[in-house]
């Protein structure tokens, strides 16, 4: 199997990545089994059931020779690839002043608990639900509108939830989970090798750090080939390949929740910040998943400077990611969308109505829910990372996001405690070298950090 996927599913997932990347594969968002450039053993199928892997791999690899052609002509969007071009097609950015070095470790105290406050509460029900149906779970135990962690069961649905541990009164510490891991594996690589960082050193920093297996979409893919690496050819060359070999999640939420730090460090300083998140992001994305990550990261580092508002905070991000990219698309819709009707619940639906074809891993329609979340909660740190759960798809990764950006505008001290007291100042991890420890030595190690590096240049 070549990586977290069978051909037949890898072929599925390239179809519609490549679709909505704009190349011309068909013209609906599901595959035609009739068109030409298939093989005939897959095109002359009248039961593609009895497939076997080896057709799948030949549909596969008919499919991604349609890229040659390139993009099509009407295409409405324009998305490069490159740093310059990127920030060349973006928005200016907004006028930030810099924070005092008290402000500044006041804020990221809010951001990491805020953060992990986010995380847990949506980690429970990232289960690939959408807002319905956790509407449909809170009612039955008494719990919506959520105000509250979740209840660990549902008796009346016969439902029980994952991860125990971050429910309804069994919380006594952060549990391990993805979202977590990257913002201390960003931490561990600046520690290492400060903003000079390779993409080796990228995939290096995954592989002897992270299991495998506590790996999902594109990072598990590049771990995947980075255990695959060959004797024949330098491995810069190979890792160069990452972002588009065998990888169809190139454009998902996996890369805005690895941004977080890069945010941490930049404060006041979208574009910095941006090409720290660029630096990484690129060992295995593209297009919308690089600007995913750039967008937080702009985002975060506007939200750390005095007297941020989630207008400045929204400019921030959209300073670094390209005007007609379809993430500045998406992201303009929603604002559009909450202005002509303020209910969240409406705007959501519409982000269903119009994207909820992608995959539960997308980073479109996930990254729209941070930003409604952001624009219903107006830095209200609950009511934001409730809305972001309440919206459904990857819930933990969209209210970590969001608690991230929020933690970072209002500090420690504009944190409802009842989300923070709760994990008694620990955090479980799966990460080598940290394990597990306190939350407050990970905020003091940021502090020390951002010291030592404020001032070098990012390369």
């Amino acid at each position: 199997m070549p990586g977290f996927a069978n051909w037949e599913q890898l072929f599925a997932m390239e179809y519609l990545q490549l679709y909505e990347e704009g190349y011309p594969v068909g013209d609906t968002i599901e595959p035609n089994f009739s068109a030409s450039y298939l093989p005939d053993t897959v095109r002359g199928a009248s039961d593609r059931s009895a497939l076997t892997e080896a057709d799948w791999e030949a549909a596969y690899h008919a499919l991604w020779e349609i890229r040659d052609q390139g993009i099509r002509a009407d295409y409405p969007f324009d998305e490069p690839d490159d740093f310059d071009s990127i920030i060349a097609e973006a928005a200016d950015p907004p006028n930030l002043q810099p924070l005092s070095d008290d402000e500044y470790a006041e804020r990221i105290k809010g951001a990491w608990y805020g953060r992990i406050g986010g995380v847990v509460l949506g980690k429970p029900l990232e289960m690939r639900l959408d807002r319905k149906f956790i509407k449909r779970y809170l009612e039955s135990v008494d719990a919506y509108p959520l105000n509250d962690w979740a209840p660990h069961e549902s008796p009346e649905l016969g439902i029980t939830l994952r991860c125990k541990p971050s429910t309804l009164g069994n919380i006594a510490y952060a549990e391990p989970d993805d979202d977590i891991h990257y913002t201390i594996l960003g931490l561990q690589l600046l520690e290492a090798h400060g903003f000079n960082f390779s993409k080796l050193d990228v995939a290096n920093n995954h592989l002897r750090n992270i299991p495998y297996h506590w790996l999902w979409s594109c990072t598990r893919q590049s771990y995947y080939h980075m255990i695959n690496l060959t004797d024949d050819r330098p491995v810069e060359e190979q890792i160069d390949e990452f972002p588009t070999k065998i990888n169809p999640l190139r454009e998902g939420i996996n890369t805005a929740i690895r941004a977080d730090f890069w945010g941490y460090i930049a404060p006041g300083d979208p574009r910095r910040a941006a090409r720290v998140a660029y630096r990484e992001v690129t060992l295995n994305a593209v297009k919308n998943g690089v600007y995913s990550s750039m967008f937080v990261a702009g985002a975060l580092s506007a939200a750390l400077s005095p007297n941020p508002t989630v207008e400045t905070i929204l400019a921030g991000g959209l300073s670094v990611i390209p005007q007609r990219s379809r993430l500045a698309h998406i992201i303009h819709e929603v604002i559009a969308w909450y202005e002509s009707e303020p209910d969240w619940v409406a705007v959501c639906d519409r982000v269903y109505d119009k994207y909820g074809h992608l995959p539960f891993l997308h980073s479109l329609h996930n990254m729209a829910f941070v930003v409604l979340s952001l624009i219903h909660g107006q830095l209200d740190y609950s009511k934001t990372i409730t809305t972001a759960v309440m919206c459904g798809m990857d819930t933990d990764c969209t209210s970590g996001t969001a608690a991230s950006i929020v933690g970072a505008a209002v500090g420690y001290d504009g944190l409802d405690k009842r989300w923070i007291d709760p994990f008694n100042d620990h955090v479980k991890t799966v990460v080598a070298g940290f394990g597990h420890g306190s939350i407050s030595g990970l905020v003091q190690r940021n502090v020390d950090l951002w010291r030592k590096l404020r001032n070098e240049p990012v390369p």
